[in-house]
């Protein structure tokens, strides 16, 4: 077979002619994508997404293009129809699902009422700041914003105790930030210079829509900011859960960071009694603490004034939304010009009745017989992860009992939530839409505040069921995939199971293998944050994860420019035990349903070309340089490239031979799971 398949990559012409006699008959697999002039065995990314890449720039309207988008388009085409229906309908009863969607999206979409009220609706809250006359009132007003959906100084939420994920708990972690990152502020290379002088015209030209009195608020809040952002961990220093946890009882938090008042703040928000929580960043806190001490009262309500202007921006009136726009869509990702007004509308759907819209949009959209073939892969995905398990042979005994049975305990997520929020206290009214996004906001924080004290809810979702994504939830030990990824080319009923395995197989798989990745594997089957490894098989781990670490290092998206390894090594290893899991599931199927080749491609071929055309990917410079700074995903090129190279399988498939650029001696391939 190895022979067979090398002569027939070498025969570029006799390739390309089969697959047109048989085009027909290969599902799944978008052929006018693929430059079959580039050797698989040199470029696998290019070959199966050449000229797709070639003939679809990004939109004017979009910072990146993909396959994510494409799916989101047809969402989106389905949503358009919900929400003018819905707007339509001026008689349905105002507290029903489609009164309260409807009602918001003819405000949304009003925006003659919209640009007539200018800042208005933004003025009571700037006057509650302006009023404050002491530090400890500024922490009270604080709270007060925090519950409408105003940030600043840091974060505060509830949420699963980490090493005890039977309960909730209050965490403080860092924040209040305008810009993407803490390196924007503290990086001196030409473009970061760039962005910060940009950011100051920004604030500057943004607070005079406001009518903002103080001219020199742009230096005060990038003061504030940047001490900030000096105090904050990085993003890779973040993925580190363990160095997180750090747990204080309450009366302790009061006396490390007095300024912060943390008394005032908790009871303000709807916290009468808290006996511990965790602070996420000491370091960060303590210099909060100081800043507030040292800070002019005046400096600190400008800084204040300036996160509830930014934020409303997004929520007011044309003016507001274009100046917003500029910066943190031309400056910060490139993107040209705004989304059209009912794209931008969906957007803010499912920013304040998210969960509202995915009711109407399952009804449309969802697939049992999808949710149940796509049920089956997960079976048989799991299974060969077990047997993978229990072939390993750098694990130890001990070692793999546990992950055995963490992988036994995986729970499963499909479509949608089993029971919908109960949204009837929340009130969606005709006033303003940025008074509908606090009413939200202030319905999520009490929703929010109220679990403290009660049981986990295992049946909350963490994604809408329109996003095209799908998740791997540590404390719940759970997989989640929304309804809007079970469709091409993701999952396509029509397409032949190589290419569904190699698409949705490798998600699922990514997804599982997220539980056992350099993160996800110190949580165990309880969902707790705890070592359930001996120490050597660890040190074995770490020291296979830092050759991932070290391959992904080495991809440069421009001269000066290259992927984190560390900070993408979560993916990463989930992109490599995904597709390598998805692989050994797929030759179970073919065991019991050979296949045979279609188009001129081996049923293997069809898996790994299927796999890499879920990442094809356009992005802007602005944009992947921002990605490359935040994201703990890689680039959607490297995403294909890394995995691959690692794969025997791959090699096998495509006589992948020394000397080609694919190609990694075996000493240098990584295998983790």
């Amino acid at each position: 077979m190895k022979k067979h398949v090398s002569t027939l990559i070498a025969a570029g012409a006799i390739l390309i002619g089969t697959a047109a006699v048989m085009k027909e008959k290969l599902k799944g697999i978008d052929q006018e994508a693929m430059d079959k002039t580039i050797n698989p065995g040199e470029d696998f990314y290019r070959f199966a997404n050449g000229n797709w890449l070639k003939n679809n720039p990004v939109p004017a309207s979009e910072s990146r293009w993909g396959s994510f988008n494409l799916v989101s388009e047809r969402n989106n085409e389905t949503l358009r129809q919900i929400l003018e229906e819905a707007a339509a309908n001026t008689q349905a009863d105002p507290n029903s699902v489609k009164g309260k969607v409807g009602t918001f999206y003819r405000l949304y979409m009003d925006t003659l009422k919209r640009d007539a009220q200018g800042s208005a609706p933004l003025k009571p809250v700037l006057d509650q700041i302006n009023a404050i006359s002491s530090k400890p009132e500024l922490i009270q007003t604080l709270a007060k914003l925090n519950k409408k959906g105003f940030r600043g100084f840091f974060g505060f939420y509830i949420g699963q105790d980490l090493k005890n994920s039977t309960q909730y708990i209050a965490y403080m972690g860092q924040g209040g930030l305008s810009l993407p990152d803490r390196d924007y502020y503290l990086k001196n290379d030409k473009r970061s210079v760039e962005i910060r002088e940009e950011y100051k015209k920004f604030i500057g030209n943004l607070s005079a829509l406001y009518n903002e009195s103080d001219k020199k608020i742009a230096e005060k809040v990038i003061g504030i900011e940047t001490v900030l952002a000096s105090g904050s961990m990085t993003r890779t220093e973040r993925r580190n859960q363990e160095k997180q946890y750090n747990k204080r009882g309450f009366s302790q938090v009061l006396s490390q960071y007095p300024a912060i008042n943390l008394g005032t703040y908790t009871k303000e928000i709807g916290l009468s009694t808290i006996d511990s929580m965790i602070v996420s960043q000491p370091a960060f806190f303590s210099r909060l603490d100081s800043l507030i001490t040292a800070t002019p009262l005046e400096d600190l309500k400008a800084y204040l004034r300036w996160h509830a202007m930014n934020t409303a921006a997004g929520y007011l009136g044309s003016a507001f939304e274009k100046e917003n726009f500029a910066f943190y869509g031309t400056t910060l990702t490139g993107t040209k010009e705004q989304k059209p007004m009912w794209k931008r509308g969906i957007s803010a759907a499912n920013g304040i009745v998210g969960e509202l819209l995915g009711q109407l949009f399952v009804e449309k959209t969802f697939s049992p017989e999808s949710k149940k073939r796509v049920n089956a892969m997960v079976d048989n995905i799991m299974e060969a992860f077990r047997i993978r398990l229990g072939k390993l042979e750098w694990m130890s005994e001990a070692t793999r009992a546990k992950a055995l049975e963490k992988l036994a305990s995986f729970t499963r997520k499909f479509g949608y939530p089993d029971k919908w929020t109960n949204y009837s206290s929340l009130e969606i009214k005709s006033d303003s839409y940025l008074e509908n996004y606090m009413r939200a906001a202030e319905f999520g924080h009490r929703e929010m505040v109220e679990k403290l004290g009660k049981p986990i809810d295992r049946n909350r979702w963490g994604m809408l069921p329109q996003t095209v994504n799908a998740y791997y939830n540590p404390t719940l030990n759970e997989i989640v995939f929304p309804a809007a990824i079970m469709q091409p080319p993701f999952f396509d009923a029509n397409a032949d199971e190589a290419v569904n395995y190699g698409s949705i197989g490798a998600v699922i798989g990514h997804e599982l293998t997220h539980g056992f990745d350099d993160q996800g594997s110190k949580y165990g089957a309880d969902g707790n944050l705890k070592s359930w490894w001996t120490e050597d098989d660890r040190k074995l781990f770490e020291k296979k994860t830092q050759r991932l670490v070290e391959q992904y290092n080495g991809f440069f998206v421009s001269d000066s420019l290259h992927v984190n390894g560390e900070l993408t090594l979560g993916e990463n290893i989930a992109d490599l035990g995904g597709l390598t899991i998805a692989f050994d599931a797929f030759k179970m199927y073919l065991k019991k349903n050979p296949g045979e080749k279609i188009g001129g491609f081996t049923p293997e071929q069809r898996f790994f070309i299927g796999f890499a055309q879920i990442w094809k990917n356009n992005a802007r410079p602005e944009a992947m340089r921002q990605l490359i700074l935040t994201d703990p995903h890689s680039p959607g090129e490297f995403r294909v490239l890394g995995p691959l190279s690692n794969m025997p399988a791959f090699y096998e498939a495509f006589g992948v031979k020394k000397g080609q650029k694919m190609y990694k001696t075996e000493a240098d391939r990584a295998l983790i799971w």
